[in-house]
């Protein structure tokens, strides 16, 4: 396949939190066709309300990322775009709190443990491996991965199970680009460091201040810096970047 760039179909899970709507406004506003997964009917009602003007490109699907045959339906609506070229965006990810605050490895629930394993790190590769057919059919496709800078230094606000998750999808996305190589699909992750939405906002605001003594450009991140990358790796000119994660941070981590 030509792999010019040309409107493309992006399959974002996650799509109606803060990150992931910020990554579902940018590829609408280039022209893209988005499919907006996400595990709250809700929150996809009011995204597709508020991405009106855009409601002919935009797929609103209600999916649990943990479900095979949720996986299922997403690529047949892939396989059914106008547009073959396939991006996935495996952006969908929890990182519970008590209280606010981070839950010490010891006192973690083997429930609660599996719960985040799943949705985590399970979930990208039930997505990678429900849509890299339809990939390999068509010669090109482009796999992000939402990693953390709690995957690069262990975390300090999120818990040992979402670290460790975070970390996991490093190996994956690595593993998994070194598959796909020869089929012209890229897998690459991007590891946000303390982005002002999603997870952010579940936390005292005084937590959050407290962090920017350790951002070097003296902010928190955005939902449009996160985007931005997420676009980047997206592009299918851009076929010799593969197995790389891009730190987004603010200069957090320079390891």
């Amino acid at each position: 396949m030509d792999t010019i760039e040309h409107h493309k179909t992006v399959v974002v899970t996650g799509a109606a939190g803060g990150i992931g709507r910020g990554i579902v406004e940018t590829f609408l506003a280039t022209g893209d066709r988005v499919i907006a997964v996400d595990a709250s009917e809700a929150a996809l009602s009011e995204l597709h309300s508020s991405t009106a003007g855009k409601a002919a490109d935009l797929q609103t699907l209600h999916g649990d990322v943990t479900d095979p045959s949720d996986w299922e339906r997403i690529a047949e609506a892939v396989h059914d775009s106008p547009h073959p070229a396939a991006v996935l965006v495996n952006n969908a990810g929890i990182s519970p709190k008590r209280n606010g605050q981070k839950i010490p490895g010891d006192q973690i629930p083997a429930a609660e443990w599996q719960k985040v394993l799943d949705i985590n790190l399970t979930g990208p590769f039930l997505g990678i491996q429900a849509l890299v057919p339809h990939m390999k059919r068509t010669g090109v496709g482009r796999i992000i991965n939402m990693s953390s800078l709690a995957g690069r230094d262990g975390g300090r606000l999120g818990g040992v199970h979402y670290a460790a998750t975070k970390t996991g999808l490093l190996g994956l996305t690595r593993s998994f680009a070194r598959e796909l190589a020869p089929f012209g699909i890229t897998v690459n992750a991007i590891a946000p460091g303390r982005i002002a939405a999603g997870m952010a906002s579940s936390v005292p605001e005084e937590v959050n201040q407290n962090y920017l003594s350790r951002i070097p450009v003296g902010r928190l991140g955005s939902a449009d810096d996160v985007a931005q990358a997420v676009h980047y790796f997206a592009r299918l000119d851009n076929s010799f970047v593969t197995g790389v994660t891009l730190d987004v941070n603010g200069g957090s981590y320079m390891g």
